[in-house]
């Protein structure tokens, strides 16, 4: 167990909200990602979820095929674009 203000320190979380304010944090943070890249959110999540059932070497090379298959979607292509176009987080996804 680690308190929160340690776990964001080490690095281990991305935010610490007070107990009464989870609720609200977890709706706004999955709101945030339903707008994200979702096939690269849907990719990481098969690269985690597998990884884990693997030894090292075979993991990092699911990683890497999953990565690569990213490069031909629509969303790779639309937020390179707008990245090179108007900067890092503003791009809109399709889920293609």
């Amino acid at each position: 167990m680690v308190p929160g203000h340690e776990a964001l320190a080490m690095g281990l979380v991305d935010r610490v909200v007070p107990a009464e304010g989870v609720r609200a944090a977890a709706v706004e943070m999955a709101a945030k990602l339903a707008r994200g890249p979702l096939v690269a959110l849907r990719a990481a999540k098969i690269a985690i979820n597998r990884g884990l059932e693997m030894g090292l070497a075979d993991a990092l090379a699911l990683e890497r095929e999953v990565f690569v298959n990213l490069f031909a979607t629509e969303d790779q292509k639309a937020g390179m674009r707008s990245f090179l176009e108007k900067g890092p987080g503003k791009a809109e996804f399709t889920g293609r």
